[in-house]
């Protein structure tokens, strides 16, 4: 995986999962919004986990 791809990759799930985590400090609990923004944070921690995971991968093929 080219640098820039993975470090513009992670950049984004990063945005996503951190943006979500802040906004479950403001939400009221049992809205639909904090179920939304529930689920925009697993996404995002899952995206940083394929990243990285795909990262990890990549760098090994190299060698």
């Amino acid at each position: 995986m080219d640098p820039i791809l993975g470090r513009a990759a992670f950049h984004i799930g990063f945005y996503i999962a951190f943006v979500a985590g802040v906004m479950l400090f403001f939400l009221e609990k049992g809205t639909a919004e904090y179920v939304i923004t529930q689920f925009s944070l697993a996404i995002g921690l899952v995206y940083l986990l394929v990243v990285a995971l795909l990262v990890r991968w990549g760098r090994s093929r190299e060698r």
